[in-house]
C-alpha cells in the first residue's frame, strides 16, 4: 500500500510540473496577443482615415491609451469645433498640417506611432485629464507612460509641443515633423503638399482660362449695357461700401464672417475691442453708405424738387433718417470701445 501511494504521489507531482509551463505559456502570450491586436486595429483605422489621422472618442481613448504601457507611441492633436473659424488660433489650418504629416508617415510605412485627434465637446473629461489649458495643443504619449483609468495624466514637459520651441503657434507640418523626430526618432525629410500647379492639366486649364477671360473682356467692352449710367452708379456705391466695410482687409487677413459660440449660436458682433468679424464690417459699411446717401440726397436731390412743401418734407425725412443712422453708428462705437460721447451744445 505504501509503495502504491508513493507511486501515485510521484505521478501527481510529475503531472503538476508538466502543466505549470503550459499554463504560464498561455498567460504570458495572452497579454502580448492583446497588445498586438490593439496595434493591428489602429493600423486598420489608419488605412480607413483619409489623411492617416484617427479620430479618438472617449471609449477609444480608454481602449488604446489606458494601461501601464503600449507597444506604440501616439501623437495627439486637440481641437474644438466651435473655435475652428477663429483666425487667431488657426485650428483648421493646423489640423490640415497635422494630416499632411500623418499622410507622409503613412506613405513611408514607418510603424510604431499613430496620429490621433480629439474634439473638446466630445471629450471634455479627456481634455481635463490631459491638462489642456489652451489651443492649439499637440502632445506625445510615450509607450512607457502609465495612464490610469482616471485622474490627471502627467506628461514630461518636453512631450508637449510648445509655442516657444518653434517660434510661433501657426505650426507647419515641418515643425510637427521636427517634434516627431525629437520624440520618436522617425525622420520625415520632406512634406509633399498637393498642388494643382504640378498637375498635367494645369497648362491646359491656365490657357483656357486666359482665352476665356480675354473673350469675356472684349465682349463686355463693346456691350451696350456697359454704357448705362445706373450700372456705373451702382458699381461706384458697391466700391464705396466694400472699401469702408474693410472687405479687402477681411480677404487678406482671412477674417471669418461669423463664428459659433459653445452653444452653437451664430455670433456676428464681437464685444469690446476683441476685433471685428467680416459680417460686422459689412453691416457697418452698409450703415455708412445709408448715412452718405441720405446726406447726398439732402444736398443734391431735394433742391431739385419743384414744390416747396415737397422739398421741406423730403429734407426733414433725410435729416431724421441720417440722424437715426448716425446714432446707431455711435452706439456701436461706444459699445465696442467703452468711450462715451459728450455733447457741448
Amino acid at each position: 500500500m505504501k509503495s502504491s501511494g508513493s507511486i501515485c504521489l510521484i505521478l501527481m507531482l510529475v503531472g503538476f510540473h508538466a502543466h505549470v509551463p503550459t499554463a504560464l505559456s498561455k498567460v504570458v502570450p495572452k497579454k502580448k496577443n492583446e497588445s498586438d491586436m490593439q496595434r493591428q486595429e489602429l493600423e486598420a483605422l489608419v488605412l480607413q482615415a483619409s489623411d492617416g489621422v484617427i479620430h479618438f472618442t472617449p471609449q477609444m481613448f480608454d481602449d488604446y491609451v489606458t494601461g501601464k504601457r503600449r507597444p506604440y507611441a501616439l501623437i495627439m492633436f486637440c481641437t474644438a469645433a466651435h473655435l475652428l473659424d477663429k483666425p487667431q488660433l488657426n485650428l483648421r489650418g493646423l489640423r490640415k498640417e497635422f494630416g499632411l504629416l500623418a499622410t507622409e508617415v503613412k506613405k513611408s510605412g514607418k510603424s510604431g506611432v499613430f496620429f490621433v485627434d480629439l474634439e473638446f465637446k466630445e471629450s471634455k473629461a479627456i481634455f481635463h485629464r490631459l491638462g489642456v489649458q489652451s489651443l492649439p495643443w499637440v502632445v506625445h504619449v510615450n509607450p512607457n507612460l502609465p495612464v490610469g483609468a482616471d485622474g490627471v495624466i502627467k506628461f514630461k514637459q518636453d512631450d508637449v509641443m510648445r509655442h516657444d520651441d518653434y517660434g510661433h503657434h501657426h505650426w507647419k507640418a515641418e515643425d510637427m515633423a521636427a517634434f516627431l523626430r525629437d520624440k520618436t526618432g522617425i525622420n520625415i525629410e520632406k512634406i509633399d503638399r498637393p498642388s494643382f500647379t504640378r498637375s498635367g492639366w494645369f497648362p491646359v486649364v491656365f490657357l483656357a482660362a486666359v482665352l476665356t477671360l480675354g473673350a469675356v473682356a472684349y465682349n463686355l467692352y463693346y456691350a451696350e449695357f456697359m454704357k448705362n449710367l445706373v450700372l456705373w452708379t451702382l458699381g461706384v456705391l458697391f466700391v464705396y461700401w466694400f472699401s469702408v466695410s474693410g472687405g479687402m482687409h477681411n480677404i487678406i487677413r482671412g477674417v471669418p464672417l461669423y463664428y459659433p459660440d459653445q452653444e452653437g449660436k451664430i455670433k456676428v458682433f464681437l464685444p469690446s475691442n476683441q476685433g471685428q468679424l467680416g459680417a460686422e464690417g459689412f453691416i457697418m459699411g452698409f450703415m455708412y453708405l445709408l448715412f452718405g446717401l441720405s446726406v447726398a440726397s439732402l444736398t443734391f436731390a431735394v433742391p431739385k424738387l419743384a414744390e416747396p412743401s415737397h422739398r421741406r418734407t423730403a429734407s426733414y425725412v433725410c435729416i431724421v433718417f441720417a440722424g437715426l443712422v448716425f446714432k446707431q453708428i455711435v452706439d456701436n462705437y461706444t459699445w465696442k470701445t467703452g468711450y462715451r460721447w459728450r455733447l457741448y451744445f
